[in-house]
């Protein structure tokens, strides 16, 4: 048998070396597409729309829009941090955009760092909060909710010995979190990536419910996000309502939201 051209030798080892991480690659992620293939059946199997955000250079990016039963609409993001040093490296947020406005809560980690005390109750001069609203509106109203703002504890120890859950003060007295609700965000079910913590806030753009996870979802975690995200929503007070964010930040974020 004669000698292989060159040429031929050369493309089998250009096969080779490009099939090699190709093949590995599908190896490695199979199971994460399994997982990724089973949240999109169930999400088409309610109505709601699944679109996968491979663009991003991502393989478990996804986003799915939806309503609740109560008909409020709702989108769903799934993206990584490209961090894995905090024990979280996978970001689940939920966004109900008809329930924006002023913002007027928040559930925080309590962690250090986390919450400038030294702000709060402080008087910020309102030149500043001029020159932050010059930017963005959204990061103004943020800074007087730091301001005016005051914790609410839940009343179960468990869950405030590691979380702030913060309202501003003419709504002191009305429950966000109550014990009931903070099991829920503490305990979550058996076959779940439980949360590793999570983030609650509302402003201008929406309601946000944010699940970090130290890795990616299945579809058990996803659904119970999305019941626990419904009975948060169904306990906010009514909205401060604002005017459309005008800032070049606040029109650059609304454009990632939308997309």
């Amino acid at each position: 048998m004669g000698a292989l051209p060159p040429l031929v030798i050369v493309a089998g080892l250009f096969l080779i070396l490009l099939g090699l991480p190709f093949g590995l690659y599908a190896l490695l992620t199979r199971e994460q597409r399994r997982t990724t293939r089973e949240i999109r059946i169930a999400a088409t199997a309610r109505g709601w729309r699944y679109r996968s955000l491979r663009w991003q250079g991502n393989p478990i990016a996804f986003r799915i829009d939806g309503r609740t039963k109560g008909s409020l609409t709702w989108s769903l993001t799934c993206s990584n941090t490209h961090g894995y040093d905090r024990g979280w490296s996978v970001v689940l947020n939920l966004l109900f955009p008809t329930l924006g406005g002023e913002t007027d809560l928040s559930v925080e980690p309590r962690e250090p760092g986390s919450r400038d005390t030294a702000m709060r109750g402080a008087a910020i001069p309102p030149q500043a909060v001029s020159r932050v609203a010059s930017a963005s509106h959204v990061a103004a109203g943020a800074v007087r909710f730091l301001r005016e703002s005051g914790e609410f504890p839940s009343g179960l120890a468990a869950f405030d010995a590691v979380y702030e859950v913060f309202v501003r003060s003419d709504q002191v007295g009305q429950s966000l979190v109550d014990p009931q609700l903070a099991v829920r965000i503490l305990r979550w079910p058996a076959g779940a990536v439980a949360a590793h913590s999570m983030l609650i806030w509302r402003d201008a753009f929406g309601l946000h419910v944010q699940a970090r996870l130290a890795s990616p979802p299945n579809w058990t975690t996803v659904s119970y996000l999305l019941d626990l995200a419904d009975d948060v929503a169904g306990r906010v007070p009514p909205a401060v309502p604002v005017s459309a964010p005008t800032g070049l930040l606040d029109r650059l974020v609304a454009r990632l939201l939308r997309s």
